[in-house]
């Protein structure tokens, strides 16, 4: 995903130490005395961002329809969107109406946890850009959603090479823009699914990449099992998921089961036509199929009959073609006559006829 244009949602930490910051306007923080603090945030959510994709946008779509592995709230004030588009990262803060940029949470984006001791001089790379900040921990603290330990951490404007990295037994932040992958809480709700999914299919417990945890009554990845391979089979649980409730949504409305590829095909195509959003459609177009085909997560046959009822009948009533004004009427006759003169052929002049 680090080569790819994304998102990242933040939401603030709970506790007693972020009251003051939930669901608050940027003014009225600001008329507390208080900051945004990247500190208090937690990375919830990374996701591809598409070229039309707008903060607008993405919040529509993570209040509508929450992806399967979406581990937060639906979007709310004092939320951030932050998106990495062509090698540049914009931050934005929800607020009640629209959001407002905050140029200093992508400041020093680039973070670096110490696994092995208290930052002090001679711990940490010196570079050009100088560190934006470091922080120490008065204990070395579980972070990255208790995936490792750290002592502390510094950020940096410009990334790190792995050599630094390496030197000074560094570990990069997984929200880092460089090498952006699955917030911990994202890749934890995807061990859920996988695990429940494996457990439903009766998958053979090699071939199994979550194992239960008996103690926290959770899924959680096998060691050996990397992030890719769990995302991978994510994918198949959710597309599993998506094709058990079409199977449900056939046998419940037999209808469809005739009916629904015309209906999927005739609502593409009106979804085309009148350019609806992209998070509003029910369809895809898939160049495998040359056709359309429904979404996941699927959409309920109920809607579905009720657009494909209202793309059929706009697709099929003729629109009148409305009359055209006096003014449109003259214009075009002037230049059909126009047209019609300079067609005629120049009549001979009296020194040709004395010829």
């Amino acid at each position: 995903m680090s080569n790819e244009n994304t998102f990242l949602i933040y939401q603030l930490k709970g506790g007693g130490d972020t009251r003051d910051y939930r669901f608050e306007s940027f003014s009225q923080l600001q008329s507390k005395g208080l900051s945004v603090d990247k500190d208090n945030y937690n990375h919830i959510y990374t996701a591809p961002l598409a070229d039309s994709d707008t903060p607008d946008s993405i919040y529509v779509r993570l209040n509508l329809v929450h992806p399967a592995d979406f581990a937060g709230h639906s979007l709310s004030v004092s939320d951030i969107i932050v998106m990495h588009r062509g090698g540049e990262t914009t931050a934005h803060y929800v607020e009640p109406v629209g959001f407002v940029q905050l140029p200093e949470f992508s400041e020093g984006a680039y973070k670096y946890f110490s696994t092995q001791r208290p930052i002090d001089m001679g711990t940490i790379p010196k570079t050009e850009n100088t560190p934006v900040k470091i922080s120490n921990f008065d204990n070395r603290e579980w972070v990255e959603n208790a995936t490792f330990r750290a002592w502390g951490y510094v950020t940096y404007d410009t990334p790190l090479t792995q050599e630094q990295v390496n030197n000074y037994e560094l570990r990069a932040a997984s929200d880092n823009p460089d090498q952006v992958r699955l917030s911990p809480y994202q890749l934890e709700a995807q061990a859920q699914t996988v695990g429940q999914w494996e457990q439903s299919k009766r998958i053979p417990e090699p071939k199994r990449v979550t194992w239960f945890h008996n103690d926290y009554g959770v899924y959680v990845k096998k060691e050996h099992a990397t992030t890719a391979h769990l995302s991978k089979q994510f994918g198949k649980a959710v597309e599993d998921k998506a094709n058990a409730t079409v199977k449900r949504a056939y046998k419940k409305y037999p209808e469809l089961l005739k009916e629904g590829a015309e209906q999927v095909q005739v609502v593409g195509v009106w979804e085309e036509q009148n350019n609806i959003p992209d998070n509003q459609r029910y369809t895809c177009h898939k160049p495998s199929i040359q056709g359309f085909a429904l979404r996941v997560p699927v959409i309920s046959p109920e809607k579905l009959i009720q657009r494909y009822q209202q793309a059929k009948h706009e697709l099929s009533t003729e629109k009148p073609t409305p009359p055209k004004s006096i003014a449109v009427q003259i214009a075009e006759g002037a230049a059909q006559a126009a047209k019609d003169n300079a067609a005629r052929p120049t009549p001979p002049t009296h020194t040709d006829i004395d010829r």
